[in-house]
């Protein structure tokens, strides 16, 4: 199951220009996985990681599981 990455809210005080850029892709497009953040992003996956890692810290990502069938899927 795949993590996904979803915005909250931008946090009080300064950020690096590149946590603000991750924030406004999320904010604008939705949850994604961090590889798909730093592949549209062009930012090294490791990079992304840790940025979304502080950024979660400061309260302004969460990260969830999303699993890979829904309850839907089950119906059929």
């Amino acid at each position: 199951m795949p993590y996904f990455w979803r915005f909250k809210r931008f946090p009080e005080g300064p950020l690096d220009p590149r946590q603000l850029r991750i924030l406004v892709f999320l904010r604008s497009s939705g949850p994604h996985t961090s590889s798909e953040i730093a592949h549209a992003l062009g930012y090294p996956v490791k990079f992304t990681r840790r940025t979304l890692q502080t950024l979660r810290r400061m309260g302004a990502v969460e990260v969830y599981l999303k699993p890979s069938r829904s309850l839907e899927d089950y119906g059929k």
